[in-house]
Protein backbone atom coordinates (compact mmCIF):
# COMPACT_ATOMS: atom_id res chain seq x y z
CA UNK A 1 0.00 0.00 0.00
CA UNK A 2 0.78 3.62 -1.17
CA UNK A 3 1.80 5.47 2.45
CA UNK A 4 2.78 8.61 1.51
CA UNK A 5 4.28 10.89 -1.49
CA UNK A 6 6.58 13.55 -1.72
CA UNK A 7 7.20 15.72 -4.67
CA UNK A 8 9.57 18.58 -4.63
CA UNK A 9 9.89 21.15 -7.34
CA UNK A 10 7.68 19.36 -9.99
CA UNK A 11 5.80 21.85 -12.46
CA UNK A 12 3.70 23.98 -9.85
CA UNK A 13 4.55 22.18 -7.06
CA UNK A 14 7.32 23.90 -4.69
CA UNK A 15 7.24 20.98 -1.70
CA UNK A 16 4.39 18.28 -1.03
CA UNK A 17 3.84 15.53 1.05
CA UNK A 18 0.96 13.63 0.76
CA UNK A 19 -0.30 10.42 3.27
CA UNK A 20 -2.83 7.95 1.90
CA UNK A 21 -5.08 5.85 3.34
CA UNK A 22 -6.57 2.02 2.76
CA UNK A 23 -9.94 1.96 0.50
CA UNK A 24 -10.80 4.59 -1.56
CA UNK A 25 -8.87 7.59 -1.96
CA UNK A 26 -10.41 10.84 -4.00
CA UNK A 27 -8.71 13.01 -5.46
CA UNK A 28 -10.62 16.24 -7.01
CA UNK A 29 -10.01 19.74 -8.34
CA UNK A 30 -10.75 22.87 -11.00
CA UNK A 31 -9.28 21.58 -14.16
CA UNK A 32 -5.75 23.16 -14.42
CA UNK A 33 -5.87 22.98 -10.99
CA UNK A 34 -2.51 20.05 -10.60
CA UNK A 35 -4.38 16.66 -10.46
CA UNK A 36 -2.13 15.77 -13.38
CA UNK A 37 0.70 16.84 -11.62
CA UNK A 38 -0.01 14.15 -8.86
CA UNK A 39 -0.06 11.40 -11.37
CA UNK A 40 2.90 12.65 -13.06
CA UNK A 41 4.63 12.76 -10.34
CA UNK A 42 3.94 9.51 -9.44
CA UNK A 43 4.62 8.09 -12.88
CA UNK A 44 7.75 9.84 -12.91
CA UNK A 45 8.90 7.70 -9.62
CA UNK A 46 7.64 4.45 -10.59
CA UNK A 47 10.21 4.48 -13.81
CA UNK A 48 8.84 6.95 -16.31
CA UNK A 49 10.99 8.56 -18.58
CA UNK A 50 12.13 11.34 -16.51
CA UNK A 51 11.43 14.70 -18.43
CA UNK A 52 13.01 17.77 -17.57
CA UNK A 53 10.40 20.02 -18.29
CA UNK A 54 8.81 18.63 -15.56
CA UNK A 55 11.19 20.74 -13.32
CA UNK A 56 9.93 23.72 -11.95
CA UNK A 57 10.90 26.81 -13.37
CA UNK A 58 13.99 28.53 -11.84
CA UNK A 59 14.97 24.67 -10.52
CA UNK A 60 17.68 22.77 -11.44
CA UNK A 61 16.59 19.73 -9.84
CA UNK A 62 13.46 17.59 -8.58
CA UNK A 63 12.70 14.75 -6.92
CA UNK A 64 9.63 12.41 -5.64
CA UNK A 65 9.81 9.87 -2.81
CA UNK A 66 7.15 7.36 -2.40
CA UNK A 67 6.90 4.84 0.89
CA UNK A 68 4.98 1.78 0.82
CA UNK A 69 3.66 -0.68 3.60
CA UNK A 70 5.85 -3.57 1.84
CA UNK A 71 4.21 -6.77 2.53
CA UNK A 72 5.87 -10.12 2.05
CA UNK A 73 6.63 -10.80 -1.11
CA UNK A 74 8.58 -13.48 -2.52
CA UNK A 75 9.16 -11.91 -6.03
CA UNK A 76 9.81 -8.42 -4.55
CA UNK A 77 12.12 -10.20 -1.69
CA UNK A 78 14.34 -12.20 -4.52
CA UNK A 79 14.66 -8.56 -6.98
CA UNK A 80 15.43 -6.93 -3.42
CA UNK A 81 17.99 -9.77 -2.90
CA UNK A 82 20.05 -10.29 -6.26
CA UNK A 83 20.81 -6.35 -6.57
CA UNK A 84 21.57 -6.12 -2.47
CA UNK A 85 19.09 -4.04 -1.25
CA UNK A 86 17.93 -4.17 2.66
CA UNK A 87 14.55 -5.66 2.82
CA UNK A 88 12.50 -4.07 5.60
CA UNK A 89 8.66 -3.66 6.44
CA UNK A 90 8.64 -0.70 4.21
CA UNK A 91 9.83 0.41 1.09
CA UNK A 92 11.14 3.66 0.50
CA UNK A 93 11.31 4.66 -3.52
CA UNK A 94 13.22 7.78 -4.15
CA UNK A 95 13.79 9.71 -7.89
CA UNK A 96 15.78 12.46 -8.65
CA UNK A 97 16.10 14.31 -11.70
CA UNK A 98 18.38 17.23 -12.85
CA UNK A 99 17.94 19.97 -15.59
CA UNK A 100 20.59 18.27 -17.63
CA UNK A 101 18.79 15.34 -17.90
CA UNK A 102 20.45 12.85 -15.36
CA UNK A 103 18.39 11.08 -13.09
CA UNK A 104 19.22 8.75 -10.04
CA UNK A 105 17.15 6.05 -8.71
CA UNK A 106 16.96 4.63 -5.19
CA UNK A 107 15.47 1.80 -3.21
CA UNK A 108 15.74 2.09 0.89
CA UNK A 109 18.76 4.04 0.07
CA UNK A 110 20.36 1.77 -2.48
CA UNK A 111 21.06 3.03 -5.99
CA UNK A 112 19.50 0.87 -8.35
CA UNK A 113 18.87 1.04 -12.54
CA UNK A 114 15.65 1.82 -13.71
CA UNK A 115 14.60 -1.46 -15.31
CA UNK A 116 15.33 -2.75 -11.48
CA UNK A 117 12.95 -0.18 -10.13
CA UNK A 118 10.49 -0.94 -12.72
CA UNK A 119 10.44 -4.39 -11.70
CA UNK A 120 9.50 -3.89 -8.25
CA UNK A 121 7.38 -1.09 -8.37
CA UNK A 122 5.27 -2.82 -11.03
CA UNK A 123 4.48 -5.54 -8.13
CA UNK A 124 3.34 -2.76 -6.13
CA UNK A 125 1.51 -0.11 -8.53
CA UNK A 126 -1.03 -0.58 -11.19
CA UNK A 127 -1.78 2.85 -12.67
CA UNK A 128 -4.46 3.39 -15.36
CA UNK A 129 -5.15 6.62 -17.50
CA UNK A 130 -6.41 7.54 -21.30
CA UNK A 131 -2.96 7.14 -22.40
CA UNK A 132 -1.23 4.43 -20.15
CA UNK A 133 -1.64 0.41 -21.34
CA UNK A 134 -1.14 -1.56 -18.32
CA UNK A 135 -0.71 -5.18 -17.79
CA UNK A 136 -3.98 -6.15 -18.76
CA UNK A 137 -3.55 -4.96 -22.32
CA UNK A 138 -0.32 -7.03 -22.98
CA UNK A 139 -1.28 -10.38 -24.40
CA UNK A 140 1.32 -12.35 -23.02
CA UNK A 141 -0.33 -11.44 -19.35
CA UNK A 142 -3.76 -13.03 -20.21
CA UNK A 143 -3.13 -16.14 -20.08
CA UNK A 144 -1.76 -15.62 -16.24
CA UNK A 145 -4.72 -13.91 -15.46
CA UNK A 146 -7.09 -16.48 -16.58
CA UNK A 147 -4.82 -19.21 -14.94
CA UNK A 148 -5.43 -17.26 -11.49
CA UNK A 149 -9.44 -17.13 -11.98
CA UNK A 150 -9.06 -20.71 -12.40
CA UNK A 151 -9.64 -22.87 -9.15
CA UNK A 152 -9.24 -26.51 -10.72
CA UNK A 153 -5.76 -24.75 -12.33
CA UNK A 154 -3.14 -25.27 -9.87
CA UNK A 155 -2.46 -28.61 -9.02
CA UNK A 156 -2.17 -30.22 -12.66
CA UNK A 157 0.11 -26.75 -13.28
CA UNK A 158 2.15 -28.16 -11.02
CA UNK A 159 1.94 -31.44 -12.58
CA UNK A 160 2.90 -30.06 -15.70
CA UNK A 161 5.47 -28.04 -14.53
CA UNK A 162 7.48 -31.03 -13.00
CA UNK A 163 7.70 -32.88 -16.35
CA UNK A 164 8.42 -30.12 -18.37
CA UNK A 165 11.06 -29.70 -15.91
CA UNK A 166 12.41 -33.20 -16.21
CA UNK A 167 11.42 -33.29 -20.07
CA UNK A 168 14.47 -30.26 -20.76
CA UNK A 169 16.59 -31.46 -18.07
CA UNK A 170 16.66 -34.38 -19.73
CA UNK A 171 16.74 -33.19 -23.74
CA UNK A 172 19.15 -30.95 -22.72
CA UNK A 173 21.95 -33.69 -21.30
CA UNK A 174 21.27 -35.53 -24.30
CA UNK A 175 21.55 -33.02 -27.06
CA UNK A 176 25.32 -32.99 -25.11
CA UNK A 177 25.59 -36.63 -25.28
CA UNK A 178 24.70 -36.83 -28.84
CA UNK A 179 27.22 -34.60 -30.08
CA UNK A 180 30.25 -37.14 -30.97
CA UNK A 181 32.54 -34.36 -31.45
CA UNK A 182 31.88 -32.44 -28.40
CA UNK A 183 31.92 -35.80 -26.51
CA UNK A 184 34.93 -36.42 -26.88
CA UNK A 185 36.29 -33.19 -26.43
CA UNK A 186 34.76 -33.26 -22.77
CA UNK A 187 35.81 -36.14 -22.28
CA UNK A 188 39.57 -35.23 -23.07
CA UNK A 189 39.18 -32.16 -21.01
CA UNK A 190 38.03 -34.35 -17.95
CA UNK A 191 40.89 -36.93 -18.46
CA UNK A 192 43.60 -33.83 -18.20
CA UNK A 193 41.78 -32.55 -14.87
CA UNK A 194 42.15 -35.68 -13.37
CA UNK A 195 45.45 -36.89 -14.44
CA UNK A 196 46.70 -33.64 -13.53
CA UNK A 197 45.34 -33.82 -9.97
CA UNK A 198 46.60 -36.98 -9.75
CA UNK A 199 50.01 -36.22 -10.81
CA UNK A 200 50.01 -33.52 -8.14
CA UNK A 201 49.10 -35.39 -5.20
CA UNK A 202 48.92 -32.31 -2.53
CA UNK A 203 48.92 -33.44 0.46
CA UNK A 204 47.16 -31.41 3.16
CA UNK A 205 49.03 -28.98 4.87
CA UNK A 206 51.96 -29.52 2.05
CA UNK A 207 51.55 -25.71 1.21
CA UNK A 208 52.26 -24.38 4.18
CA UNK A 209 54.82 -26.67 5.11
CA UNK A 210 57.27 -26.00 2.06
CA UNK A 211 56.54 -22.38 2.47
CA UNK A 212 58.53 -22.45 5.86
CA UNK A 213 61.16 -24.31 4.66
CA UNK A 214 61.35 -21.72 1.92
CA UNK A 215 61.47 -18.79 4.09
CA UNK A 216 64.54 -21.15 6.23
CA UNK A 217 66.60 -21.55 2.85
CA UNK A 218 66.06 -17.64 2.00
CA UNK A 219 67.58 -17.68 5.38
CA UNK A 220 69.77 -20.41 5.26
CA UNK A 221 73.39 -17.37 5.28
CA UNK A 222 71.89 -16.00 8.42
CA UNK A 223 71.72 -18.79 9.52
CA UNK A 224 75.65 -19.76 9.19
CA UNK A 225 76.43 -16.69 10.30
CA UNK A 226 74.39 -16.90 13.88
CA UNK A 227 75.57 -20.58 14.20
CA UNK A 228 79.25 -19.96 13.63
CA UNK A 229 78.99 -16.76 15.85
CA UNK A 230 77.74 -18.51 18.41
CA UNK A 231 79.80 -21.40 18.41
CA UNK A 232 83.20 -18.91 18.33
CA UNK A 233 80.95 -16.98 21.51
CA UNK A 234 80.63 -20.40 23.61
CA UNK A 235 84.14 -22.36 22.61
CA UNK A 236 86.48 -19.45 22.72
CA UNK A 237 89.72 -18.65 20.63
CA UNK A 238 93.22 -18.58 22.24
CA UNK A 239 91.23 -19.46 25.97
CA UNK A 240 88.80 -17.06 25.38
CA UNK A 241 85.40 -18.38 25.84
CA UNK A 242 82.07 -19.03 27.95
CA UNK A 243 83.42 -22.55 27.84
CA UNK A 244 87.41 -21.99 28.52
CA UNK A 245 86.26 -19.52 31.12
CA UNK A 246 83.79 -22.00 33.03
CA UNK A 247 86.30 -25.08 33.20
CA UNK A 248 89.41 -22.75 34.19
CA UNK A 249 86.41 -21.24 37.25
CA UNK A 250 85.93 -25.39 37.94
CA UNK A 251 89.82 -25.38 38.62
CA UNK A 252 89.57 -22.60 40.62
CA UNK A 253 86.99 -23.73 42.68
CA UNK A 254 88.73 -27.33 43.24
CA UNK A 255 91.57 -25.51 44.52
CA UNK A 256 89.46 -23.02 46.98
CA UNK A 257 87.68 -26.53 48.73
CA UNK A 258 90.59 -27.39 50.26
CA UNK A 259 89.97 -24.41 52.67
CA UNK A 260 86.48 -24.07 52.52
CA UNK A 261 84.04 -27.29 51.58
CA UNK A 262 80.97 -25.03 50.25
CA UNK A 263 83.05 -24.45 47.03
CA UNK A 264 83.36 -28.13 45.80
CA UNK A 265 79.61 -28.57 45.56
CA UNK A 266 79.84 -25.00 43.42
CA UNK A 267 82.67 -26.64 41.39
CA UNK A 268 80.19 -29.29 40.88
CA UNK A 269 77.38 -27.10 40.23
CA UNK A 270 79.95 -25.85 37.44
CA UNK A 271 80.77 -29.42 35.97
CA UNK A 272 76.74 -29.68 35.37
CA UNK A 273 76.99 -26.38 33.69
CA UNK A 274 80.19 -27.35 31.46
CA UNK A 275 78.43 -30.76 30.17
CA UNK A 276 75.25 -28.91 29.26
CA UNK A 277 77.37 -26.26 27.23
CA UNK A 278 79.73 -28.90 25.48
CA UNK A 279 76.42 -30.24 24.64
CA UNK A 280 75.16 -27.59 23.19
CA UNK A 281 78.25 -26.50 21.48
CA UNK A 282 77.95 -30.21 19.50
CA UNK A 283 74.51 -29.31 18.59
CA UNK A 284 75.30 -26.03 16.94
CA UNK A 285 78.22 -27.52 15.17
CA UNK A 286 76.34 -30.01 13.88
CA UNK A 287 73.41 -27.38 12.68
CA UNK A 288 75.85 -25.83 11.37
CA UNK A 289 77.56 -28.84 9.31
CA UNK A 290 74.10 -29.31 7.95
CA UNK A 291 73.56 -25.72 6.93
CA UNK A 292 74.22 -24.71 3.43
CA UNK A 293 73.01 -21.95 1.31
CA UNK A 294 71.12 -24.97 -1.43
CA UNK A 295 70.00 -22.86 -4.49
CA UNK A 296 68.55 -26.42 -6.16
CA UNK A 297 66.54 -27.27 -3.44
CA UNK A 298 65.01 -23.63 -3.09
CA UNK A 299 64.38 -23.93 -6.89
CA UNK A 300 62.68 -27.65 -6.12
CA UNK A 301 60.36 -26.21 -3.51
CA UNK A 302 59.41 -23.01 -5.16
CA UNK A 303 58.89 -25.36 -8.25
CA UNK A 304 56.60 -27.39 -6.10
CA UNK A 305 54.48 -24.56 -4.78
CA UNK A 306 53.85 -23.24 -7.73
CA UNK A 307 52.25 -26.39 -8.91
CA UNK A 308 50.10 -26.33 -6.02
CA UNK A 309 48.57 -22.67 -6.37
CA UNK A 310 48.58 -23.69 -10.05
CA UNK A 311 45.73 -26.67 -9.28
CA UNK A 312 44.22 -24.75 -5.97
CA UNK A 313 43.29 -21.80 -8.92
CA UNK A 314 41.89 -24.33 -10.90
CA UNK A 315 40.40 -26.91 -9.14
CA UNK A 316 39.69 -25.57 -5.53
CA UNK A 317 41.34 -23.25 -2.65
CA UNK A 318 41.74 -26.62 -0.18
CA UNK A 319 42.31 -30.22 -1.15
CA UNK A 320 39.14 -31.15 0.12
CA UNK A 321 37.78 -29.01 -2.83
CA UNK A 322 39.73 -30.38 -5.02
CA UNK A 323 39.25 -34.06 -3.89
CA UNK A 324 35.54 -33.03 -4.68
CA UNK A 325 36.27 -31.86 -8.16
CA UNK A 326 38.38 -35.08 -8.92
CA UNK A 327 35.52 -37.27 -7.88
CA UNK A 328 33.03 -35.11 -9.91
CA UNK A 329 35.00 -34.99 -12.78
CA UNK A 330 35.40 -39.21 -12.76
CA UNK A 331 31.56 -39.57 -12.38
CA UNK A 332 31.65 -37.67 -15.42
CA UNK A 333 33.81 -39.18 -17.72
CA UNK A 334 32.41 -42.42 -16.37
CA UNK A 335 28.92 -41.08 -17.85
CA UNK A 336 30.42 -40.04 -21.25
CA UNK A 337 32.99 -43.27 -21.35
CA UNK A 338 29.35 -45.19 -20.84
CA UNK A 339 27.18 -42.72 -23.02
CA UNK A 340 25.66 -45.35 -25.52
CA UNK A 341 23.65 -46.80 -21.78
CA UNK A 342 23.10 -42.77 -20.66
CA UNK A 343 21.75 -42.27 -23.82
CA UNK A 344 19.05 -44.64 -23.76
CA UNK A 345 18.21 -44.17 -20.49
CA UNK A 346 17.55 -39.92 -20.93
CA UNK A 347 16.10 -40.83 -24.30
CA UNK A 348 13.66 -42.96 -22.40
CA UNK A 349 13.20 -40.30 -19.30
CA UNK A 350 12.62 -37.76 -22.15
CA UNK A 351 9.88 -39.60 -24.09
CA UNK A 352 8.27 -40.59 -20.76
CA UNK A 353 8.43 -36.84 -19.14
CA UNK A 354 6.94 -35.61 -22.62
CA UNK A 355 4.44 -38.02 -22.72
CA UNK A 356 3.09 -36.83 -19.30
CA UNK A 357 4.00 -33.26 -19.90
CA UNK A 358 1.75 -33.69 -23.46
CA UNK A 359 -1.28 -35.07 -20.90
CA UNK A 360 -1.08 -32.74 -18.51
CA UNK A 361 -0.73 -29.64 -20.88
CA UNK A 362 -4.00 -31.02 -22.14
CA UNK A 363 -5.78 -31.31 -19.06
CA UNK A 364 -5.04 -27.50 -18.45
CA UNK A 365 -6.13 -26.62 -21.72
CA UNK A 366 -9.32 -28.09 -20.97
CA UNK A 367 -9.52 -26.68 -17.94
CA UNK A 368 -8.96 -23.08 -19.32
CA UNK A 369 -11.83 -23.92 -21.65
CA UNK A 370 -14.21 -24.56 -19.10
CA UNK A 371 -13.03 -21.49 -17.23
CA UNK A 372 -13.04 -19.02 -19.65
CA UNK A 373 -16.84 -19.22 -20.27
CA UNK A 374 -17.43 -18.39 -16.57
CA UNK A 375 -14.46 -15.54 -16.51
CA UNK A 376 -16.49 -13.95 -20.17
CA UNK A 377 -20.04 -14.35 -18.55
CA UNK A 378 -18.58 -12.48 -15.68
CA UNK A 379 -16.76 -9.94 -17.43
CA UNK A 380 -19.67 -9.30 -19.77
CA UNK A 381 -21.89 -8.86 -16.25
CA UNK A 382 -19.89 -6.14 -15.33
CA UNK A 383 -19.62 -4.27 -18.72
CA UNK A 384 -23.64 -4.20 -18.63
CA UNK A 385 -23.73 -3.17 -15.20
CA UNK A 386 -21.22 -0.20 -16.73
CA UNK A 387 -24.02 0.51 -19.68
CA UNK A 388 -22.33 -1.74 -22.08
CA UNK A 389 -24.95 -4.22 -22.79
CA UNK A 390 -24.19 -4.99 -26.01
CA UNK A 391 -20.76 -6.04 -25.12
CA UNK A 392 -19.30 -9.08 -25.89
CA UNK A 393 -15.92 -10.33 -24.22
CA UNK A 394 -14.04 -13.43 -25.73
CA UNK A 395 -11.00 -15.66 -24.07
CA UNK A 396 -9.57 -17.11 -27.35
CA UNK A 397 -7.48 -19.99 -26.16
CA UNK A 398 -5.71 -21.84 -29.50
CA UNK A 399 -4.21 -25.34 -28.92
CA UNK A 400 -1.66 -26.50 -31.47
CA UNK A 401 -2.57 -29.68 -33.66
CA UNK A 402 0.08 -31.89 -34.76
CA UNK A 403 3.80 -31.24 -33.13
CA UNK A 404 3.01 -30.16 -29.62
CA UNK A 405 6.08 -30.46 -28.02
CA UNK A 406 7.05 -27.52 -30.20
CA UNK A 407 4.53 -25.25 -28.45
CA UNK A 408 5.31 -26.11 -24.51
CA UNK A 409 6.39 -23.66 -22.35
CA UNK A 410 5.65 -22.97 -18.77
CA UNK A 411 2.23 -22.30 -19.28
CA UNK A 412 1.66 -25.76 -21.15
CA UNK A 413 0.61 -25.56 -24.86
CA UNK A 414 -2.19 -23.07 -24.77
CA UNK A 415 -2.11 -19.23 -26.26
CA UNK A 416 -4.42 -16.84 -24.40
CA UNK A 417 -5.66 -13.84 -25.90
CA UNK A 418 -9.02 -11.61 -25.08
CA UNK A 419 -11.17 -10.15 -26.98
CA UNK A 420 -13.79 -7.52 -27.71
CA UNK A 421 -16.70 -6.46 -29.45
CA UNK A 422 -17.73 -3.15 -27.47
CA UNK A 423 -20.71 -2.52 -29.77
CA UNK A 424 -23.32 -5.04 -30.76
CA UNK A 425 -22.63 -6.12 -34.75
CA UNK A 426 -18.70 -4.83 -34.59
CA UNK A 427 -16.26 -7.53 -34.82
CA UNK A 428 -13.89 -9.09 -31.70
CA UNK A 429 -10.69 -7.09 -31.54
CA UNK A 430 -8.16 -7.66 -29.20
CA UNK A 431 -8.27 -5.14 -25.91
CA UNK A 432 -5.65 -2.87 -27.05
CA UNK A 433 -7.67 -1.75 -29.83
CA UNK A 434 -10.38 -0.22 -28.03
CA UNK A 435 -10.37 3.11 -29.52
CA UNK A 436 -13.63 5.12 -27.12
CA UNK A 437 -11.62 6.48 -24.16
CA UNK A 438 -15.31 5.80 -22.26
CA UNK A 439 -15.43 2.02 -23.56
CA UNK A 440 -11.54 1.78 -22.44
CA UNK A 441 -12.76 3.06 -18.72
CA UNK A 442 -15.49 1.09 -18.39
CA UNK A 443 -14.09 -2.02 -19.54
CA UNK A 444 -10.96 -1.50 -17.32
CA UNK A 445 -13.16 -1.06 -14.20
CA UNK A 446 -15.01 -4.17 -14.81
CA UNK A 447 -12.03 -6.64 -15.16
CA UNK A 448 -10.57 -4.93 -12.78
CA UNK A 449 -13.52 -5.45 -9.93
CA UNK A 450 -12.57 -9.22 -11.23
CA UNK A 451 -8.72 -9.41 -11.54
CA UNK A 452 -7.63 -7.04 -8.87
CA UNK A 453 -7.78 -9.64 -6.66
CA UNK A 454 -5.96 -12.23 -9.12
CA UNK A 455 -3.21 -9.89 -9.98
CA UNK A 456 -2.08 -9.44 -6.96
CA UNK A 457 -1.14 -5.65 -6.81
CA UNK A 458 -1.97 -3.57 -3.41
CA UNK A 459 -2.31 -0.28 -5.05
CA UNK A 460 -4.54 0.85 -8.21
CA UNK A 461 -4.76 4.22 -9.60
CA UNK A 462 -7.38 5.54 -12.09
CA UNK A 463 -6.52 8.60 -13.39
CA UNK A 464 -10.02 10.32 -14.68
CA UNK A 465 -11.45 6.79 -15.30
CA UNK A 466 -14.83 8.70 -15.56
CA UNK A 467 -13.87 9.94 -19.22
CA UNK A 468 -17.05 9.77 -21.42
CA UNK A 469 -19.40 8.70 -18.61
CA UNK A 470 -22.29 9.94 -17.10
CA UNK A 471 -25.30 9.87 -15.05
CA UNK A 472 -26.65 6.78 -14.22
CA UNK A 473 -23.35 5.21 -15.18
CA UNK A 474 -21.65 7.43 -13.02
CA UNK A 475 -23.03 5.47 -10.04
CA UNK A 476 -22.74 1.96 -11.14
CA UNK A 477 -18.69 3.24 -11.74
CA UNK A 478 -18.92 4.84 -8.41
CA UNK A 479 -19.89 1.20 -6.63
CA UNK A 480 -17.49 -1.28 -8.88
CA UNK A 481 -14.52 1.41 -8.10
CA UNK A 482 -15.55 0.97 -4.21
CA UNK A 483 -15.96 -3.05 -4.54
CA UNK A 484 -11.97 -2.92 -5.89
CA UNK A 485 -11.29 -0.62 -2.60
CA UNK A 486 -12.90 -3.32 -0.47
CA UNK A 487 -9.46 -5.31 -1.09
CA UNK A 488 -7.06 -2.93 -2.34
CA UNK A 489 -6.04 0.67 -2.03
CA UNK A 490 -7.87 2.60 -4.94
CA UNK A 491 -6.35 6.39 -5.57
CA UNK A 492 -9.01 7.78 -8.79
CA UNK A 493 -9.20 11.34 -10.02
CA UNK A 494 -11.86 12.41 -10.89
CA UNK A 495 -14.83 14.83 -12.03
CA UNK A 496 -17.58 12.74 -11.38
CA UNK A 497 -19.57 14.12 -7.97
CA UNK A 498 -20.53 10.72 -7.70
CA UNK A 499 -17.10 8.93 -7.57
CA UNK A 500 -16.07 11.84 -5.19
CA UNK A 501 -19.12 10.74 -2.91
CA UNK A 502 -17.97 7.41 -2.38
CA UNK A 503 -15.28 8.30 -1.05
CA UNK A 504 -13.08 7.06 2.02
CA UNK A 505 -10.82 9.87 1.83
CA UNK A 506 -10.84 12.82 0.03
CA UNK A 507 -8.32 15.07 -1.35
CA UNK A 508 -8.88 18.74 -2.81
CA UNK A 509 -6.55 20.14 -5.21
CA UNK A 510 -6.39 23.77 -5.71
CA UNK A 511 -3.77 26.39 -7.13
CA UNK A 512 -3.33 29.91 -6.01
CA UNK A 513 -0.55 32.98 -6.47
CA UNK A 514 1.82 33.41 -3.56
CA UNK A 515 3.82 36.53 -4.76
CA UNK A 516 5.29 36.04 -8.43
CA UNK A 517 4.85 32.48 -8.25
CA UNK A 518 1.93 30.18 -9.29
CA UNK A 519 1.87 27.11 -6.48
CA UNK A 520 -0.35 23.97 -6.53
CA UNK A 521 -1.99 22.84 -2.93
CA UNK A 522 -3.44 19.43 -1.79
CA UNK A 523 -6.14 19.53 1.37
CA UNK A 524 -7.45 16.94 2.97
CA UNK A 525 -11.12 17.20 3.12
CA UNK A 526 -13.17 17.21 6.33
CA UNK A 527 -16.73 15.52 6.23
CA UNK A 528 -18.42 19.41 5.11
CA UNK A 529 -15.87 20.41 3.01
CA UNK A 530 -16.02 16.92 1.07
CA UNK A 531 -19.93 18.03 0.78
CA UNK A 532 -19.07 21.41 -0.41
CA UNK A 533 -16.67 19.74 -2.86
CA UNK A 534 -19.37 17.43 -4.33
CA UNK A 535 -21.51 20.22 -4.70
CA UNK A 536 -19.16 22.39 -7.13
CA UNK A 537 -18.31 19.12 -9.06
CA UNK A 538 -22.27 18.83 -9.24
CA UNK A 539 -22.29 22.29 -10.67
CA UNK A 540 -24.06 24.05 -7.80
CA UNK A 541 -22.79 27.07 -6.77
CA UNK A 542 -22.07 26.94 -2.49
CA UNK A 543 -24.96 29.12 -1.54
CA UNK A 544 -27.50 26.60 -3.28
CA UNK A 545 -29.71 25.11 -0.68
CA UNK A 546 -30.65 22.52 -2.96
CA UNK A 547 -27.49 22.18 -4.35
CA UNK A 548 -26.25 20.76 -0.48
CA UNK A 549 -29.18 18.85 -0.66
CA UNK A 550 -28.53 16.83 -3.66
CA UNK A 551 -24.62 16.81 -2.24
CA UNK A 552 -25.77 15.24 1.09
CA UNK A 553 -28.10 12.54 -0.71
CA UNK A 554 -25.35 11.71 -2.62
CA UNK A 555 -23.10 10.96 0.11
CA UNK A 556 -25.87 9.28 1.59
CA UNK A 557 -26.67 6.69 -1.72
CA UNK A 558 -22.63 5.92 -1.22
CA UNK A 559 -23.05 5.08 2.62
CA UNK A 560 -25.89 3.09 1.91
CA UNK A 561 -24.07 1.13 -0.55
CA UNK A 562 -21.05 0.91 1.57
CA UNK A 563 -22.86 -0.69 4.67
CA UNK A 564 -25.13 -3.07 2.00
CA UNK A 565 -21.65 -4.74 1.65
CA UNK A 566 -20.47 -5.11 5.13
Amino acid sequence: MLISLHIKNIALISELSLEFSKGLNILSGETGAGKSIIIDSLNFVLGDRADKGLIRFGETTASVQAVFDCPKNEEISEILSQNGIEEDDFLIVRRTMSENGRSECRINGALINLSVLKKVVSLLVDIHSQHENQAILNESNHIKILDKYSKKLSKIKEQYLAAYGEYKRATQELRALSSKEERARKMDILEFQIAEIQKANIAEGEEEALIKERSKCYNAQKLINGLGSAITLLEGDSGFGAAPSVKSAIKELNTLSQYDESYEKLAERLESTKIELEDIIYSLKDELENSSFDTTKLESIEKRIDEIRSIKRKYGATVEEIENFKAKAEEELFDLQNSAQKEEELAATAEFELNKAVKFAKEMHDIRAEDAIGFEKAIESNLADLGMQGSVFKVEITYPEGDIPGYLTENGADDVKFLISPNKGEPLKPLAKIASGGETSRLMLGLKNITAELEGIDTLVFDEIDTGISGRIAKVVACKLYNIAKTRQVLAVTHLPQLAAMADTHYLISKRVEGEKTLTFVELLSPQSSITEIMRLAGSLESSESGQENARELKEWANNYKKSLE
